[in-house]
């Protein structure tokens, strides 16, 4: 990597102007990973400095690391980005799309009008919702039991 170096210092300058408690970073290459850094405490109660093997949790980082690991499968031609993503994935190939509920309150569903795709998971524009957001999701999930 040009600049290892950089990158080290980098963490190091976030960590003591604290912007993060601790941060660890690895950047690899094809040929090996090429640099590894940390900075500052992966305990704050302790001071137990971050270093590069620290373990931790990433939450809600799961998005990012599928994106990632999904763009280098579009790079490797071994994913689209637009074809329907039921091909790989079935069970989104026949999602249903909330439309209301009828007078009884039972949902009313009907098929999506277009697959769904990689680039609309990736974007978070294919329609789904969290509860929390969205009340007509949550009052389907109480109707169904979900």
């Amino acid at each position: 990597m040009a600049n290892a170096q950089g990158i080290s210092e980098l963490v190091q300058v976030a960590a003591d102007a604290g912007d993060v408690p601790g941060v660890a970073v690895a950047a690899a290459a094809a040929d090996g990973t090429v640099v590894t850094a940390a900075a500052g405490m992966r305990d704050t109660a302790s001071a137990a400095p971050m270093t590069p093997d620290t373990v931790v949790w990433i939450a809600s980082m799961t998005k990012a690391i599928t994106g990632a690991c999904a763009m280098q499968l579009v790079e490797q031609g071994q994913l689209s980005l637009d074809e329907p993503i039921g091909k790989l994935l079935p069970e989104l190939g026949s999602v249903q799309v909330l439309e209301g509920f009828a007078a009884d309150g039972s949902p009313r569903l009907r098929p999506a009008r277009r697959p769904i795709t990689l680039r609309q998971l990736l974007t978070h524009s294919a329609g789904f919702v969290y509860e929390v957001w969205n009340a007509d999701i949550g009052r389907y999930m109480t109707a169904t039991g979900t």
